[in-house]
């Protein structure tokens, strides 16, 4: 291990259940992790947070548009896992690019909420790349998005509703992104 490392940023096409030991990662301060298998349990990114004591700031990348997971939404949908005694005490800042509606995703962030209590910000954006919106682009318009990513966009504002919502302390300001109307609109 690197003893003092302070930021670190993963991005595979190969990332798989990542379990590590607590205390690994002492001095890191800023991780930004993305680009999972499709069938990823994100979930289990909540025992990388917990080996990692000084974290302030948290960005976890995903492409919803090849999720091979189950929703939150579904007809088999049960509790959400938990996972007690792992407290986040410095995270201050957290944002999931390409929120979805998978159930291992809703999980990590609700244990993210529940246990991060110097949380100051939660951005959840629900496409893929965050800065793809027309306000951000030079041409006014944003990048296109498959029919199936403006889909389940809709269906994580939906699993925000449902799940996160209520969670979320007066002392976190969220912030949720959905893919442009005028760009991206759902066509029926």
């Amino acid at each position: 291990m690197v003893p003092n490392l302070e930021a670190l940023n993963i991005h595979s096409s190969y990332v798989r259940d990542i379990l590590v030991v607590p205390g690994k990662f002492l001095h890191l301060q800023h991780l930004c992790i993305g680009a999972f298998t499709p069938d990823y349990d994100y979930f289990c990114l909540a025992s990388l947070l917990d080996a990692c004591p000084s974290l302030e700031t948290f960005i976890l990348s995903a492409e919803p548009d090849c999720m091979e997971q189950e929703s939150v939404l579904g007809d088999s949908f049960h509790d959400l896992r938990q996972m007690p005694g792992h407290m986040h005490r410095n995270i201050k800042d957290v944002q999931i690019i390409g929120f979805c509606s998978a159930k291992s995703m809703v999980e990590l962030t609700c244990h993210i909420l529940e246990n991060s209590k110097l949380l100051k910000r939660l951005k959840l954006s629900t496409c893929y790349n965050g800065e793809i919106l027309c306000s951000y682009n030079n041409n006014g318009k944003c990048l296109p998005m498959s029919r199936g990513m403006i889909m389940e966009a809709h269906k994580a504002l939906l699993a925000v509703e449902r799940y996160i919502l209520g969670k979320v302390p007066s002392t976190v300001e969220l912030k949720v992104e959905e893919p442009c109307s005028r760009c991206n609109a759902l066509e029926i």
